[in-house]
């Protein structure tokens, strides 16, 4: 698969993570007051350490690819970004192994933290006039390796990934465990 395939699989796989996570988070703001919220919500708690294993670590390794195979150095929000979603990765597999659900609102806080430097990254590659200080000469953050579908850039899919990560930490935090209803 050439680079370009990759751009367009993730970036594919970004919206459809991001659909997910607002879908989710709905849900935890309705699933008191509306049935489908409920069960959708109930759905996700079946599923949701392997779904954020998947996207955490799909996240990480996307990021990986995109610096080491398909050289695009990463600037220095891009590795912020990384900062919060590697180590989501890493304990979402050491969670599910050993069933553990209570690592959820330690992930809710890197993928906040992710989230508000994605953002930040995000209008920074539309509006490059903004300028920041963080942001280096040699690989400066305003580049844009690619925009796929019109709008995914790298930015985009891991501010899609912190949303989703968030959505479905929320579905662990407030979803009572087996036989505590």
């Amino acid at each position: 698969m050439n680079t370009e395939a990759v751009q367009i699989f993730s970036a594919v796989l970004a919206v459809a993570v991001l659909a997910t996570g607002v879908v989710t988070l709905a849900g935890v703001a309705l699933a008191s007051r509306m049935a489908w919220a409920d069960s959708w919500v109930r759905a996700m708690d079946d599923i949701a350490l392997w779904a954020i294993s998947a996207v955490a670590t799909g996240t990480m390794l996307g990021s990986l690819y995109f610096s080491e195979v398909a050289n695009f150095a990463p600037c220095e929000l891009c590795w912020y970004q990384r900062i919060g979603i590697y180590p989501i990765a890493i304990m979402s597999w050491v969670a599910l192994v050993r069933g553990d659900k209570k690592l959820g609102p330690y992930w809710i806080a890197l993928s906040l933290a992710g989230l508000a430097v994605s953002i930040y990254h995000y209008l920074l590659e539309w509006f490059p006039e903004m300028k920041s200080s963080v942001c280096s000469v040699d690989v400066p953050c305003t580049t844009v390796w690619f925009r796929e579908l019109g709008f995914v850039t790298l930015a985009f899919m891991a501010g899609c990934a912190f949303i989703f990560v968030i959505a479905m930490s929320l579905v662990m935090v407030n979803t009572p465990a087996s036989g505590e209803e």
